[in-house]
């Protein structure tokens, strides 16, 4: 699963479980309350030979809302989001967490995904691993 497929799996939950409150992504910001989602950071991590683990954290700020708002979607977006993950299991929710909004900025709800990803080894990298392996040899 990709970023961008995430990122689409996030704003599907969104829209299902707050179809009055709409995803700005570019272009005329709305009038009303809004949520703008943003990756804020991506993490890789070896787990063992040939496979990482990827964590990506993103935040779903919650714009031109009031703060009681702000506490009542916190715990509706916990919802939304583990229901979306019961839909697509390949990445699983590790943390959320939410800050109150501050001066000029919205509430803001952070979810951390885990993934596991596969890396392909290429037929001449192993070829040259079991030659270094051959007799008791060590790796140089």
């Amino acid at each position: 699963m990709t970023v961008q497929q995430l990122r689409g799996n996030i704003t599907a939950a969104l829209v299902q479980f707050f179809p009055d409150i709409p995803v700005y992504v570019e272009g005329e910001k709305p009038q009303s309350a809004y949520f703008r989602l943003e990756l804020h950071s991506a993490t890789y991590d070896r787990q063992r030979e040939g496979r990482y683990m990827a964590v990506y954290r993103f935040g779903i700020r919650y714009e031109q809302g009031s703060l009681l708002d702000a506490e009542a979607i916190a715990d509706g977006l916990c919802e939304a989001l583990d229901a979306r993950e019961s839909v697509n299991p390949v990445y699983r929710v590790v943390r959320q967490s939410w800050v109150a909004g501050a001066e000029g900025r919205g509430a803001l709800f952070t979810v951390d995904y885990m993934l596991y990803l596969q890396k392909q080894k290429q037929p001449e990298e192993e070829a040259e691993l079991m030659g270094h392996f051959t007799e008791g040899a060590r790796l140089k």
